[in-house]
């Protein structure tokens, strides 16, 4: 047996378990960044306009985003997962912010409606 025949197929399958391991570690912060907004959201006096604002304009003054990020940090710890960076943390925690706002804050205004939903009107 050739090693140079054994190799590609060794370098393609540690690939492939990299890859997954690394998908289950963005899972992971994504989901302990979802859940520390969500609770940062409850916890906070005003939670839901506080990420309103964290949403369109971010500041790490915000109190929810100051909660989500010590609460990310923690959830991480507790499973026992390595903490990134803060600068990771961050952006999974913003990544968060966008996802649940559509949820949280209401629209508005006529402006926020997708074209697609004004335009099946025709009669």
């Amino acid at each position: 047996m050739k090693l140079a025949s054994f190799l590609p197929s060794l370098f393609g399958l540690l690939g492939n378990v990299g890859s997954a391991a690394l998908g289950d570690k963005m899972a992971a912060y994504n989901t302990a960044a979802q859940t520390a907004v969500k609770a940062a959201v409850t916890k906070v006096d005003d939670g839901v306009d506080h990420l309103q604002t964290a949403f369109t304009k971010w500041e790490a003054s915000n109190p929810v985003a100051q909660e989500a990020i010590d609460g990310t940090i923690g959830l991480l710890r507790d499973l026992g997962i390595a903490v990134p960076k803060e600068d990771v943390v961050v952006t999974h925690v913003k990544a968060a912010i966008a996802d649940l706002a559509g949820i949280f804050v209401p629209v508005t205004s006529a402006d926020a409606v997708p074209a697609a939903s004004t335009a099946t009107k025709a009669g």
